[in-house]
């Protein structure tokens, strides 16, 4: 059961901008960049900052792979365009967010309306915290 979100919108989860990263980056410094900012999902765009996929620092930390220089071109996690794209933009509603994530989506990559530019990343616990910040929501 989806909750009352009383109007309440993607943007009211008020994330800070995405941190975007190239393929051609090397990976150190890509993570090193997602630590800093403290991001988990960095998105990649390719030179005409269309969306090609996402890397994730906790697995690549993980795994170990992000020593020397090799480049996020080796690593990141490519969308396919085989599964039905499903736009988040500012507007959507947190309902509709909250069924995103309800599917199995570790994140969402919020655009603007045209799906030209990735504004920000909100992640599970970004609404799990809005909701914990309004108790008349919980």
């Amino acid at each position: 059961m989806t909750r009352d979100y009383r109007g309440a919108t993607v943007e009211d989860l008020d994330r800070p901008p995405a941190l975007s990263i190239t393929p051609d980056m090397l990976l150190q410094e890509a993570l090193e960049m997602s630590f800093e900012h403290s991001f988990s999902f960095l998105p990649v765009l390719n030179s005409h900052r269309r969306l090609l996929g996402y890397l994730t620092a906790e697995q690549l930390e993980k795994d170990g792979a992000a020593k020397g220089n090799d480049k996020v071109a080796n690593h990141y996690f490519r969308f396919t365009g085989k599964a039905p794209y499903e736009p988040i933009t500012p507007n959507t509603p947190l309902e509709d967010l909250e069924k995103f994530f309800a599917k199995g989506n570790a994140f969402a990559v919020i655009t603007d309306d045209d799906r030209r530019f990735v504004m920000a990343v909100a992640t599970p616990e970004d609404l799990e915290k809005y909701i914990k910040a309004r108790p008349e929501l919980s």
